[in-house]
């Protein structure tokens, strides 16, 4: 982690209004980057009203804002999914330059927070009505809140010295391409829906429209706008393959018809999904300081990336790559499943050993999924610091990656309408108690060691054969842009930290 710098400007105080932020902001256009572009012709999901909903007239939101509540739930295969909000936009930021002092930041805080509390208000916390996640980068704590207040209370790893933090910037990893960017935001807001009507009214409240109680768009530079879906598939016609072949998205064709996701797998499998709070800073014994009244407690690190994915190849123009190849590479070689079944199962019952990945590696083979469970799944049966058992082979993360056909984002500065993108891609988005975690399972997905060496196989000074992009499905993703965010819990989701400057 590079030396935390002191924030730019000095210690001069002076209080910034929003008309004097909106002289100096060029703002804009109405309906830029709130507009749906090429997303819009999927219109809005309909679902059916979860019944505890019914009897709900206040919405009282969790605490831990990557939650969603009353997920639809379906059985697929013999397995139990979760069916998340369909769609996905977030928004990364700086902060405007003039956003320097104290009093700047606080004035700030105060009204980021009655904006999101405008815009929220009118919806549920559920799949059919509105989440917002508002993530902030380790450059707003280090230049912005400043090394004191951020070295004091940012999550860290108990009993290191000197302090080891659990939040730290996005690396590189062995198997990314050269080019992939390390982003410098200092603010993320995922917006998350069923529908894309409530998001776009949402969105122009908060950014576009100037004369919205809500407007907050004088505080930030937009760096881009990223949107996606995680399609529904199963019984309906997968949302990808829709799009894509409307789009003439390479290898769209070939994605199957019910599918949830481009490469054809089901992923929101609840057993390969961190259950509950499990993610949150505090949770688990021993990750971070944040137990019992930490100020990021009920928070979680964040990290966001987008990649490409190459479907041609990994439908069939590389003849070596059959169906069962395809379930190896995602699973493991060892996995048998009746050709074009999509679902499959994912829990602790099914977590490799390291003694069974060595041997598929000694073979030349690796899996996706083998791989990263000897770093995301729980290595034994453990007591959370709320005294519930979870049992060994338990998923620690929880993810939230969908599908785009962004090259690589909808929007970014300069632009002046929605780009209209036909590259197969990914947004990927996981929340873990903390970075170093994140960290430990993408270098397990490389076949390397948490610090990043190479792994040696059991008892030998020889080198874990199958690393890099030859390792599970890492050569058909191509990683463009990657940060790591500190997700507060909601109370102090706004700015955190400004208030105590």
């Amino acid at each position: 982690m590079t030396e935390p710098t002191m924030p730019n400007g000095g210690p001069q105080e002076r209080h910034v209004g929003r008309r004097s932020l909106l002289r100096g902001a060029a703002a804009l256009g109405l309906g830029t980057i709130s507009a749906r572009g090429i997303y819009g012709v999927l219109g809005d999901i309909v679902r059916p009203t979860p019944a505890e909903a019914a009897t709900t007239t206040v919405t009282r939101r969790l605490q831990e804002q990557y939650l969603i509540s009353q997920l639809e739930v379906i059985v697929d295969n013999g397995v139990t999914l979760v069916i998340p909000p369909i769609f996905n936009d977030v928004f990364t930021a700086t902060l405007k330059p003039t956003l320097t002092s104290a009093s700047d930041l606080k004035a700030a805080k105060t009204r980021v927070e009655n904006a999101l509390v405008t815009v929220e208000s009118p919806y549920t916390d559920t799949a059919k009505g509105l989440t917002i996640v508002v993530g902030w980068g380790l450059p707003y704590f280090w230049d912005i809140i400043g090394p004191t207040l951020s070295t004091a209370y940012l999550p860290a790893v108990p009993n290191t010295s000197p302090k080891q933090f659990a939040v730290v910037e996005a690396v590189k990893f062995p198997s990314d391409p050269a080019g992939v960017v390390v982003e410098g935001n200092h603010v993320m807001f995922k917006f998350r829906s069923d529908s894309q009507t409530i998001l776009q009214s949402v969105e122009s409240a908060l950014f576009e429209d100037q004369n919205s109680a809500a407007y907050i768009g004088d505080l930030f530079d937009l760096t881009s706008k990223r949107m996606g879906f995680a399609g529904r598939g199963f019984n309906i016609q997968s949302t990808m393959k829709t799009l894509g072949l409307g789009r003439g998205a390479a290898g769209a064709a070939s994605i199957p018809q019910f599918a949830q996701l481009a490469m054809g797998f089901t992923s929101t499998q609840t057993q390969a999904l961190g259950p509950g709070n499990l993610p949150s800073f505090e949770t688990l014994r021993g990750l971070t300081d944040q137990w019992p009244a930490g100020y990021f407690a009920a928070g979680c690190a964040m990290h966001l990336s987008h990649m490409y994915l190459d479907l041609p190849t990994w439908y069939g123009s590389d003849p070596d790559l059959s169906y069962t190849d395809r379930v190896g590479k995602m699973f493991n070689p060892r996995v048998t499943a009746t050709n074009g079944t999509l679902t499959i199962p994912n829990g602790p019952a099914q977590v490799s050993t390291r003694a069974q990945i060595e041997a598929d590696a000694k073979k030349g083979k690796a899996g996706h999924n083998s791989l990263l469970q000897q770093a995301t799944r729980l290595q034994a049966d453990t007591i959370d610091n709320y005294g519930r058992l979870q049992r060994k082979g338990t998923a620690i993360p929880i993810r939230e990656d969908f599908n785009t056909l962004d090259g690589p984002f909808a929007w970014m500065p300069g632009d002046s309408a929605l780009r209209a993108g036909n590259t197969p891609g990914l947004h990927f988005v996981a929340f873990v108690p903390s970075h170093l975690a994140f960290h430990k399972a993408r270098f397990a997905m490389d076949g390397y060691n948490p610090d990043g060496t190479k792994w040696k196989l059991t008892g030998t000074t020889t080198d874990f054969p199958v690393t890099g992009r030859a390792a599970g499905i890492n050569g058909i993703m191509s990683a463009t842009h990657r940060q790591n965010y500190v997700i507060p819990p909601r109370k102090n989701r706004s700015f955190p930290l400004a208030e105590l400057m």
